[in-house]
């Protein structure tokens, strides 16, 4: 188990199955982000960036966000296990009652931490993220419950530290990556999904498809 065996397979499988893999988590992607808003200033001028949904946009932003985590661990799961993703995985929501409020309680657990840590820099919504990484993808693996899937996923992250921060280092430099060369997010988000399949099938003991 490596962050370069990691990549490596997460690379080949999306080679194996590129038109699903890549514009399937791509679509989810950036319906997650349709109520995105940012401003930047340059020389002077503001500009506004977004569809201007206010309120609302940032809601249905919130609730796409969650469908999205549980649709794409399924994906990459279902990759992980060596099944042939299809069109129809990616509208597949296995475990939705567990799925979505495993997704909850993480958002509100990160958002809560990083206030009460604010003077630290928001240490506590980052080690927050970190440990209910799994949530969703343990809900959806193992059909339990939300509160089930964030106990094991602290379990699993806690105590394999080691082994998986790495991985959430590689994601984390990825995902800037990606953001940075403006465009590179349409490679590097599929493979930090793929990374993270591999990361949660191996550190409990098992392999990925080959």
């Amino acid at each position: 188990m490596g962050v370069g065996d990691g990549l490596s397979w997460a690379w080949s499988r999306l080679m194996a199955n590129p038109l699903v893999l890549f514009v399937g988590i791509l679509v989810w992607t950036v319906l997650s982000s349709i109520g995105f808003n940012a401003e930047t200033t340059v020389n002077g001028e503001t500009y506004s960036y977004g569809l201007g949904l206010g309120l609302l946009g940032s809601l249905l932003s919130f609730v796409l966000r969650l469908l999205s985590s549980i649709a794409l661990a399924n994906v990459a799961l279902r990759t992980a296990a060596g099944q042939r993703v299809t069109w129809s995985d990616l509208v597949s929501f296995p475990n939705l009652g567990g799925g979505l409020l495993a997704g909850l309680l993480t958002s509100l657990a990160v958002v809560l931490a990083g206030v009460l840590t604010f003077f630290l820099l928001g240490a506590g919504g980052i080690i927050a993220a970190y440990l209910l990484y799994f949530a969703v993808y343990v809900t959806t693996d193992k059909g339990v419950n939300g509160i089930e899937g964030i106990t094991a996923s602290t379990s699993l992250l806690a105590g394999n530290a080691g082994r998986l921060v790495p991985f959430a280092l590689a994601g984390f430099g990825l995902l800037v990556l990606g953001v940075i060369t403006v465009v590179g997010w349409v490679v590097t988000v599929p493979l930090v999904t793929l990374m993270t399949a591999y990361a949660y099938v191996r550190v409990q003991g098992h392999d990925v498809a080959r």
